[in-house]
């Protein structure tokens, strides 16, 4: 690989086959420095029969042919997809036993026989694209010995599948081209070529690699600067770039697919490596993207295009690609070192460079001079990384000065505001004095306003108690009125009976006198009915008020609700005698017995009853005959807990204010209809007292659900 293969293929295109004119037997005398170049000389067959390596093969009607020619411009070699290649010599007797060697390159697979006999293997030869295995080779070197004879034959299988992917971009996909050396010098040459491409790539990748790395680590500690964002992306795109062409060059028997595959990466990634550079440069200049990057944009997807549709050109148009990139970049560049922005002058200087060491490139290697080609196409790859390493790194030293500068700026502040604090301090302290001073006024003025507070907000609790209380005394007052009614009224009767009694006594109508006597008796055992019927109602509501200790006991919630739901509804009507409503109940029979404090269960229930009474009774008063009011609650045990859920259709509760009206003092009625306290003390005693929870449900409009969820042990 001594004449770099790096860019052979640019002017290949130019190249036409033409059969040799020269003698079937190709005479060598001597090695020269550079080797034997064996392109001339061959013949090809198409087809496949192993007796066509022995020396012996009558091979005059075979095809002349150059085999070290781009396999692309050998359509019958494509077409047969297998066949023989042979090459007939005289050695000099000087160079028989002599440690000579072959650089191959190839792409495809290939058997090598030496006057019948192989000598090695390059790949696995074989017309099926699934069995074939073709090998890109660049110099590769092989021993090899002469024998004695006057003429030597070089036959060689070779097999190239129309199935195998390649491209033209960094170098030629050569068919087959033999150089005849030294065996020291080609072993020396190819390894020197192999270690000169994995240096290059290598240095190039490290440079990359912290050139993003350093870009990347400066935009995250400073975001901002978002032009190091796309200075970072290029960096870590760029290695990517060289990666590929560092594994394409390096890597060991790869294929001519894997080989073009890792090439084609190469030419993706330093586009989008170019296009990332180009944004970074419109941020830096502080200019929009303007008809020069599109430019690049089309024609980099044109460069795509022609690696698979404009197989001669592909490489010229990919390679062409810096150049427009680096004179779509000069004008901007220019425009913004004229406007003196920071750092555009440099960049300027890199990126002229890049597109002067693209045209030298160009035109040394038209004129045959691939040393300096090579020159300036590695000068080019290295001046982009090296010219942004300084930009950043002048670009933080002078941020660097300029934090500098401000660390002083602020020390001299600092001074100024050290003397002002401690005159500032001289009149605080001062102050200070005169605010502790009102400070003890105004807490003592503060602490008397709060005792006023608490007080006040004890008696609105007491009223709120009171006004429950005054509920619960109408409910009753209503319960007790029909058996105390029946008593009055059977009591009147008796006394008339009485007085009938004494007259047939005096009559001495004695049957008469038992009948009135059986009557009495019968109406005195209904009074007596019905006055322990009042008594009943008198002691349960005794109970359910009295005030005592809080102390827990088993309590039945079925009988405590209906009672409750009962004496909320007749008190409501001892209000408004216009007032209807229904009262359903939906209780678990099975539900058991829970320890909870009666009297605060019970002012619950009431609290929850009187609002459900209280909505349904506004909501009537506002639609009228055709709605039906109506109450329901409802008991179940669920996961140790028993449920209670009150629900009306009243006229529901907002979505604004559902959770604010369990705070204290809260409500929506009108004022002196309400303290607020009561949902808040009924928090309070489900809750805190007996560690349940509340949560309320429903519409404006439709009606309001409370559910209570109390712990049954």
């Amino acid at each position: 690989m001594k004449k770099v293969f790096l860019i052979y293929c640019f002017f290949i295109p130019f190249i036409a086959f033409a059969a040799s004119k020269t003698d079937s037997v190709i005479n060598i005398d001597k090695i020269p420095k550079d080797g034997i170049l064996l392109n001339k000389g061959w013949k090809f067959h198409a087809g496949d029969i192993s007796g066509w390596g022995k020396a012996e093969v009558d091979d005059s009607n075979w095809e002349a042919i150059n085999p070290a020619t781009d396999i692309y411009y050998l359509p019958q070699v494509r077409k047969a997809e297998i066949g023989w290649f042979r090459l007939k010599m005289h050695i000099d007797t000087s160079l028989v036993n002599q440690s000579l060697a072959f650089n191959i390159y190839q792409a495809g697979a290939s058997e090598i026989y030496l006057n019948g006999r192989l000598v090695y293997s390059l790949g696995k030869v074989n017309k099926d694209y699934s069995k074939e295995k073709t090998q890109q080779t660049f110099g590769f070197p092989f021993a090899l010995k002469f024998d004695k004879r006057a003429t030597q034959v070089i036959a060689v299988r070779y097999s190239f599948n129309r199935r195998n992917f390649f491209i033209n971009y960094v170098s030629p996909n050569l068919c087959l081209q033999l150089t005849l050396n030294n065996a020291n010098k080609a072993f020396a040459n190819y390894q020197y070529d192999y270690n000169t491409n994995a240096f290059r790539e290598l240095v190039l990748t490290t440079l990359f690699l912290l050139l993003g790395s350093m870009s990347l680590v400066l935009y995250f500690s400073f975001r901002i600067q978002k032009a190091y964002l796309y200075l970072g992306v290029y960096g870590f795109i760029a290695a990517l770039a060289s990666i590929c062409a560092l594994l394409a060059l390096t890597l060991q028997q790869p294929s001519t697919s894997l080989v073009s595959l890792f090439f084609f990466g190469t030419h993706i990634f330093t586009i989008g490596c170019s296009l990332a550079l180009a944004q970074g440069v419109y941020l830096i200049c502080e200019k929009r993207k303007g008809l020069s990057y599109y430019i690049m944009v089309i024609y980099a997807v044109f460069s795509i295009l022609a690696i698979f549709f404009l197989y001669s050109w592909s490489a010229f148009v990919s390679f062409f690609f810096v150049v427009i990139f680096s004179a779509g970049l000069l004008p901007v560049l220019f425009k913004s070192a004229r406007n003196k922005i920071h750092g555009t002058l440099l960049l300027l200087i890199a990126v002229f460079g890049v597109l002067v060491m693209n045209v030298l490139f160009l035109f040394e290697f038209a004129a045959g001079n691939l040393q300096i080609a090579l020159y300036a196409i590695l000068f080019a790859f290295f001046i982009v990384p090296l010219t942004l390493s300084f930009y950043i790194a002048g670009n933080y030293a002078r941020t660097a000065r300029s934090l500098q500068a401000r660390v002083i700026e602020v020390e001299q502040l600092s001074e100024k505001t050290i003397a002002q604090e401690q005159w500032k301090q001289e009149i605080l302290a001062t102050q200070n004095q005169t605010l502790e001073l009102q400070v003890t006024e105004r807490t003592a003025e503060l602490n008397q306003s709060l005792t006023n507070l608490k007080a006040t907000q004890t008696q609105l609790i007491q009223s709120e108690k009171m006004a429950s209380l005054g509920e619960l005394t109408a409910g009753i007052a209503h319960e007790i009125q029909n058996p105390l009614n029946f008593v009055n009224n059977f009591s009147e009767v008796n006394t008339e009976l009485i007085d009938e009694l004494k007259q047939e006594i005096l009559a001495g109508n004695f049957e008469e006198v038992n009948a009135i006597a059986d009557d009495i008796k019968e109406n005195q055992q209904k009074i007596n009915m019905h006055g322990k019927r009042a008594d009943g109602i008198v002691k349960g509501m005794l109970q359910h008020s009295q005030s005592g200790a809080g102390k827990k006991e088993p309590i039945n919630i079925n009988a405590l609700a209906e009672e409750c739901m009962r004496l909320s509804y007749h008190g409501l009507r001892a209000k408004d005698k216009s007032f209807n409503a229904e009262m359903v109940t939906n209780f678990d029979p099975d539900l058991p017995k829970i320890n909870v404090v009666q009297q605060d269960i019970g002012r619950v229930f009431l609290n929850l009853f009187n609002n459900a009474f209280y909505a349904v009774n506004q909501k009537q008063k506002t639609i009228g005959a055709d709605y039906r009011p109506e109450v329901t609650v409802s008991t179940s045990a669920e996961n140790g807990k028993v449920i209670i859920n009150v629900k009306d259709n009243g006229t529901g509760i907002p979505d604004a204010i559902k959770e604010k009206i369990m705070q204290p003092f809260f409500t929506t009625k009108p004022t002196g209809e309400g303290t607020g306290l009561g949902l808040s003390l009924t928090y309070d005693m489900v809750v805190k007292g007996h560690g349940g929870t509340i949560a309320v449900a429903g519409k404006e409009g439709e009606g309001s659900e409370f559910t209570i969820s109390l712990p049954i042990n």
